[in-house]
């Protein structure tokens, strides 16, 4: 198997399937990267020999999110329906999804660890949903933050794109654990074995009870306004440019 397509792997054992993914140094989920990612979650989701999915990133990182050079109008399209994929693949699976976080978790990558079952991170941990900082906006965090924080935390966090350490992320509801890093692996095995004893029946309708109270228009809605209203505006468009020449950006925008 070549390097590149190493960077997503899946090993299972008792009961267990590890996916991790593999592009250092941030874990930048670029169209090659996502591409991968979808077909190991379709793959995966195939197999019979596993009850919960454990999904991890490298120490560094879980990711820092999708690349910014993908969201530029010629492209923002086809890779928000890749990425509307993976994340749809997390969020229904029949069996559970348990998000193992270290390092950075910002943009897409706070948005595919949100879309596990359970969310568990290193005291380490960064999260934030910084794309605002590049005039765009975060489909799938419009869509589900605000049943997991509350809207005024939700708001506040997207609308200023700020980042904060894993203990605040547990306080305020987006984990289900914190803990010091040397024992994340343990909590996650724990956790992950418990369910992998129960009933896989139960789990199944247990998940689809679940997400039936969430609204999937809610998500296709936010990436279809932020296609139709903002991704093609000139300061979308700047805040991309400005972040990949390393520059402040120059907004021009309603006065």
């Amino acid at each position: 198997m070549t390097e590149e397509g190493e960077r997503v792997t899946l090993r299972v054992a008792e009961g267990v399937a590890e996916m991790t993914i593999r592009r250092p140094p941030l874990n930048i989920l670029d169209k090659a990267l996502l591409g991968q990612l979808s077909e190991a979650l379709g793959d995966a989701g195939v197999r019979t020999d596993w009850r919960v999915l454990v999904l991890r990133g490298i120490p560094k990182a879980f990711s820092a999110g999708v690349a910014v050079e993908d969201h530029f109008p010629d492209r923002i399209e086809g890779t928000l329906a890749t990425f509307h994929d993976i994340l749809l693949r997390v969020e229904r699976m029949d069996r559970p999804t348990v998000a193992a976080i270290r390092g950075h978790c910002l943009g897409g990558g706070m948005e595919l660890a949100m879309a596990c079952d359970l969310a568990a991170a290193s005291e380490g941990a960064t999260f934030g949903q910084p794309e605002i900082r590049l005039a765009a906006i975060p489909p799938y965090a419009v869509a589900r933050y605000a049943d997991l924080v509350g809207p005024r935390r939700a708001f506040a966090d997207l609308a200023t794109g700020r980042t904060f350490p894993a203990k605040e992320a547990m306080e305020a509801g987006y984990l289900t654990a914190c803990v010091p890093d040397d024992e994340l692996d343990a909590w996650v095995g724990r956790a992950a074995n418990e369910m992998a004893g129960l009933s896989a029946d139960a789990l199944a309708v247990l998940k689809r009870s679940f997400r039936r109270q969430t609204r999937d228009d809610a998500f296709a809605e936010a990436e279809r306004t932020y296609v139709r209203d903002l991704a093609s505006t000139p300061d979308a468009v700047e805040g991309l440019r400005a972040f990949l020449e390393k520059r402040a950006p120059r907004w021009g925008g309603r006065t």
